[in-house]
């Protein structure tokens, strides 16, 4: 893990220490599976009051989404400057009304992918984790080189994968303050990330898939509990 010296800030503070701290976890308890699974659920808890905002955005967009549906079939056939001045005037104070951040609702996807990126660097550099195993699965193996081999229990990774993952996004998703159009397209955009995960989960090790099922899921507890506070 500590070798070859400085390799640039992204490896050196990030990556490295990540793999030194589930590899020592993983000493620790015994199993690398758990080690991932309880660094994500940690990372999570310390990033909480960053996801929690994101989060609280999307429920305040579903509340607003009835004066922003007025608001865009107000203006539906009008396309001059003056009415489009107008209408972005009403739907700031709309935001400013609810408190939302457009911007907010971004920052969720742009943790998710460096976290997940520094994760699949930080298991792929320590061969220790490969060699280990979690509830019988083997965290070095794919589910695709498992399935061509027969071993077709790994599938249930996948399953599970596919299930936090249509969940997590299903609930971090907001309102729309484009309209009916811009929604579809958001919901068309949540299908497609869907059905790429799932795709890629395939080529990725177990030991990945772990990371991505504890976080999601940690996603999905993050909304409950802010929709219950809503």
């Amino acid at each position: 893990i500590t070798s070859g010296g400085y390799e640039g800030i992204w490896t050196t503070i990030f990556v490295k220490p990540l793999a030194w701290v589930i590899l020592k976890l993983g000493t620790l308890v015994k199993n690398y599976g758990l080690s991932i699974i309880i660094i994500t659920i940690l990372i999570r808890l310390i990033m909480y009051p960053i996801t929690k905002k994101s989060a609280m955005q999307s429920e305040n967009l579903k509340k607003a989404q009835p004066e922003l549906d007025r608001i865009n079939k107000k203006y539906e056939n009008k396309s001059d400057n003056d009415s489009l001045m107008k209408k972005n005037e009403e739907l700031l104070m709309v935001y400013k009304k609810y408190k939302i951040n457009p911007l907010s609702s971004c920052l969720f996807a742009f943790i998710q992918i460096p976290l997940l990126f520094a994760f699949i660097e930080a298991i792929n550099r320590t061969p220790a984790i490969f060699e280990g195993s979690f509830l019988g699965l083997h965290l070095g193996v794919t589910p695709w080189t498992a399935l061509k081999s027969g071993q077709w229990w790994y599938l249930i990774i996948v399953v599970i994968l596919a299930l936090v993952t249509y969940y997590s996004l299903n609930m971090n998703k907001g309102a729309s303050a484009g309209g009916m159009d811009t929604e579809k397209q958001m919901q068309m955009m949540s299908k497609i990330m869907l059905v790429f995960i799932v795709y890629a989960s395939f080529t990725l090790s177990t030991a990945i898939c772990m990371y991505w099922i504890a976080s999601s899921a940690f996603t999905i507890f993050q909304n409950i509990l802010v929709k219950r506070v809503k």
